[in-house]
């Protein structure tokens, strides 16, 4: 239950924001990505800490900004399928997290740094059910032009697989990542 209210949260802050923006006419703009994520790592309760495999995201964000320091909005990325290293048994995962940001931009510099909360869908190989959890991230970035960028990010991905590799336990995983990313906004 807690998971739904969140996701509603999120859905209903995204079209407040997105509403709000519209009807005060404050241009705000889209951002779309296309990142990789290095030296992934999950942890999996009972199993330990399992290197995952680099991997592919794309990215949407709207941005609306809301001082000249301060840009709010929300996003959703998609994970390309990773597999993990750990014994050859072939497991792979992806997760796809909607989310709020808040950017801060540092005066009189193309540097920024950004910060996501939110709530991500998962899938796993070799489980019989999966459910999300919470996802969070911090990073910095730098405007290339007025219409790209680039950003560092650190992220974590929760959630929870069910019957992983044919037990009958419920097993928690914690996705962490270094993300690379370069941006258009239009």
């Amino acid at each position: 239950m807690k998971k739904i209210a969140l996701v509603l949260f999120l859905a209903l802050f995204l079209v407040v924001g997105v509403s709000s923006a519209s009807m005060a006419q404050v241009p705000g703009y889209w951002d779309i990505k296309g990142a990789i994520d290095f030296g992934g790592e999950a942890d999996i309760d009972g199993y330990g800490d399992t290197d995952v495999e680099s991997g592919f995201t794309l990215v949407g964000e709207y941005k609306v900004p809301y001082t000249s320091e301060w840009t709010f909005g929300g996003g959703v990325q998609y994970q390309l399928d990773r597999d993990l290293d750990d014994n050859g048994l072939n497991d792979s995962l992806n997760f796809v997290p909607f989310y709020a940001l808040a950017h801060y931009n540092m005066q009189n510099s193309p540097y920024y740094f950004l910060g996501h909360l939110g709530y991500n869908s998962f899938d796993m190989d070799n489980t019989s059910d999966t459910s999300g959890g919470m996802y969070y991230a911090v990073g910095a970035g730098m405007d290339l032009s007025n219409n790209m960028s680039a950003e560092l990010m650190y992220s974590v991905n929760n959630g929870e697989a069910d019957g992983f590799r044919g037990s009958g336990n419920n097993v928690d995983v914690e996705y962490s990542k270094l993300t690379v990313s370069l941006g258009y906004q239009f």
